[in-house]
C-alpha cells in the first residue's frame, strides 16, 4: 500500500510563499478566477513539484481525468467527502451523548461508499499515470480488509434501520404523545401525488403543533438524529424516546462508536483536498474553452527545444472572454542552441503580452497542467525569474534605476542555472549608452547560467552580443497600425516612427495646423 499522493511522489506540501513572478505574470489574477479565490486551493498552485520526475507524474494525472472522463466521478468522490467531514465535525462538537453514535455510523456510510465508488469508477477507466493506477490499487487493498468491510456492512444496516424509523409527535390536552413506528414492517405502496398530499398534510400539522409548543423558539422541528448539532429540549426528548423503543439500534449504535469512533485513513483526506488542484482548473479550462480559447497537454521537448503554435496571454483572454472579445495568438520556438529571446518594436505592440505569455507557458508545464496554446513543447526549467520595469518608491526614496538594481540584485547572485527567465523593459530611465552596457552584462549573466529567456527592449543593440540571442519584433499591419504579431525579423523602424508620428498627431500637415493656429492667436 504505497501510494501517498495524487500531486506529489517525492515530497509533501509545505508551507510555501507566493512566487514573485505570480504578480509579473498576472498569474495571481488567473488562478484567482480558476479557484473562486479558495485559499485552501490556491496553495497547490504557489509551489512547484520536486523535479521533473514529478512534473511528468502530475501531467498523466491530469490527462487521465481529461481523457478518461474522470471528473463527475471525482467531483462526486470530493462532494461525498466533505460531507462525512461535515457529519464529522457535527459528531465531534454535539453536546447530546444520544447522537455521537448516531452521526458515527451516518458518517461511515458516506465514508465507505465515497471509496467504493471511486474505487469502481477507477477500475472502469483506461488509466495511464502512475498516480491513479497507483490509487486504484490503494483502494481495492483498503476496501478488501475484513475491518472495511465489516464497518461498511454495520454502518449500512444501522442506517437502514434508522430510516426506517418513523416518529409521530401528537399534542392534546396539555400532553404530547410520541409514537416510533418501523416503517419496514409496515411499508405500503403509495402513489407520488399521495406521498406529496401526506407531506403536505405533516407539514401543516407541524406548524400548528410547534406553534402551540415553542411560540418563543422560532424553530422547525427538524430529525433530532441527522440532522444538526443544537437541538431544542423538546427534541433532545425525542432522541431519547426513540432510543428506548428501538434499544438494538442504539445498542448496535454504541458498540460500534467504541469500537470505531476514529476510523480515517489520512490519506485519503489528502486526496480528497489535493483532487481540488486538478479539478478547479479542469473546471476553468472547460469554460475557457466553451469561450474559445484553446488549450494543450504540452509534450516533453527533446533537447532545449521549447515551441508553441496558437500561443496567448491567458491572464488577457480571462479578461476579454468576460467582454467576449478575442486574443491574438502568437507562435514561437526556440531552435537548437538559441536561449533568450530580445524582443523590441513599437510601443503598445504586444511586447510585454507576448513575454507574459512565454511565462505562463513555462508556468503551467512545470506544475502539470495544459498550457494556453494549440499545441507546445516545453522542456523542464527548475525555476522561472522575473524582473518587469517598477515605479519609483516614495517610502524608500529610490530611484526607479535604482529600484530595479536592488529587485535585479538577488536574481543575478543567486545564479539561477537553467532557470527561465523574463525580463521587461529594464534601465529605461538610464542614458541609451548606458542602457545598453548594463543590458548586455544582464544577458551575459544569464546566459552564462545556462537559462532561457526574453527580454523586453526598445535597444535593438541587445540583439548582437551573442549567437544564442534571437531578435524578434512586434509587427505592424500594412496601414503602420499593430497588429499585435512577433515575427523573427527586423523591425521596421520607420514604419514604428510614422505610427507614432500619427497617433500624437506629429505629421507635417497637422503641425502646420497647429502652428497656423497659434500664430493666428498671437496675431
Amino acid at each position: 500500500m504505497g501510494f501517498e499522493s495524487i500531486l506529489d511522489i517525492k515530497e509533501s506540501n509545505k508551507g510555501v510563499t507566493r512566487p514573485a513572478f505570480f504578480l509579473d505574470l498576472n498569474i495571481d489574477q488567473i488562478i484567482e478566477r480558476a479557484t473562486k479565490g479558495d485559499r485552501g486551493v490556491i496553495q497547490y498552485f504557489e509551489y512547484f513539484p520536486l523535479d521533473e520526475e514529478c512534473v511528468e507524474y502530475r501531467r498523466m494525472v491530469y490527462r487521465d481525468i481529461c481523457e478518461c472522463g474522470l471528473y463527475d466521478a471525482l467531483a462526486a468522490f470530493n462532494m461525498a467527502y466533505n460531507e462525512y467531514r461535515d457529519i464529522e465535525n457535527k459528531k465531534n462538537s454535539t453536546r447530546v451523548d444520544l447522537q455521537k453514535p448516531v452521526w458515527n455510523f451516518c458518517g461511515m456510510v458516506i465514508y465507505t461508499g465515497c471509496l467504493v465508488n471511486l474505487l469502481e469508477a477507477l477500475k472502469a477507466a483506461d488509466l495511464k499515470s502512475e498516480g491513479f493506477t497507483e490509487l486504484a490499487k490503494y483502494l481495492e487493498e483498503y476496501t478488501g480488509t475484513q475491518d472495511f468491510i465489516s464497518m461498511k456492512e454495520k454502518s449500512v444496516k444501522l442506517k437502514t434501520a434508522l430510516d426506517a424509523l418513523s416518529v409521530t409527535a401528537d399534542y392534546e390536552n396539555g400532553r404530547i404523545i410520541v409514537s416510533v413506528e418501523n416503517g419496514i414492517e409496515e411499508e405500503k405502496e403509495k402513489s407520488a401525488e399521495e406521498d406529496d398530499e401526506q407531506e403536505e398534510r405533516n407539514f401543516r400539522f407541524y406548524e400548528e403543533f410547534l406553534s402551540g409548543i415553542c411560540a418563543t423558539n422560532e424553530k422547525e422541528f427538524v430529525n433530532p438524529c441527522a440532522s444538526t448539532d443544537e437541538l431544542t429540549g423538546f427534541e433532545q426528548e425525542i432522541v431519547k424516546i426513540v432510543a428506548k423503543r428501538n434499544p438494538d439500534i442504539f445498542k448496535e449504535a454504541d458498540k460500534l462508536y467504541d469500537e470505531k469512533n476514529k476510523y480515517e485513513n489520512t490519506v485519503f483526506g489528502r486526496l480528497a483536498d489535493e483532487l481540488r488542484f486538478y479539478l478547479s482548473f479542469y473546471e476553468f479550462e472547460e469554460k475557457m474553452k466553451k469561450a474559445g480559447f484553446a488549450f494543450t497537454s504540452p509534450k516533453k521537448s527533446e533537447g532545449e527545444r521549447i515551441a508553441a503554435t496558437g500561443l496567448y496571454d491567458l491572464a488577457l483572454a480571462c479578461v476579454n472572454s468576460e467582454k467576449g472579445k478575442p486574443v491574438i495568438s502568437n507562435d514561437m520556438s526556440y531552435e537548437k542552441g538559441e536561449l533568450f529571446f530580445v524582443l523590441t518594436g513599437p510601443n503598445q505592440g504586444g511586447k510585454t503580452t507576448f513575454a507574459r505569455s512565454l511565462g505562463q507557458l513555462v508556468y503551467f508545464s512545470k506544475v502539470g497542467l495544459d498550457v494556453p496554446a494549440k499545441e507546445a513543447s516545453v522542456m523542464y526549467f527548475p525555476d522561472i525569474l522575473t524582473h518587469f520595469s517598477v515605479e519609483e518608491s516614495v517610502e524608500t526614496g529610490r530611484g526607479k534605476l535604482m529600484e530595479e538594481l536592488v529587485r535585479l540584485s538577488p536574481m543575478m547572485k543567486e545564479n539561477p542555472s537553467d532557470a527561465f527567465v523574463v525580463i521587461n523593459e529594464l534601465f529605461t530611465t538610464a542614458a541609451n549608452y548606458d542602457a545598453i552596457i548594463m543590458g548586455q552584462n544582464v544577458l551575459k549573466h544569464f546566459l552564462e547560467q545556462g537559462c532561457h529567456g526574453i527580454y523586453v527592449t526598445h535597444l535593438r543593440e541587445l540583439c548582437d552580443i551573442d549567437d544564442r540571442i534571437v531578435g524578434l519584433s512586434a509587427q505592424l499591419d500594412e496601414n503602420g497600425k499593430q497588429n499585435f504579431k512577433i515575427l523573427k525579423k527586423a523591425v521596421d523602424y520607420e514604419g514604428c516612427a510614422k505610427n507614432q508620428v500619427e497617433k500624437y498627431g506629429l505629421g507635417y500637415e497637422n503641425l502646420k495646423k497647429r502652428l497656423e493656429s497659434i500664430r493666428g492667436t498671437v496675431l
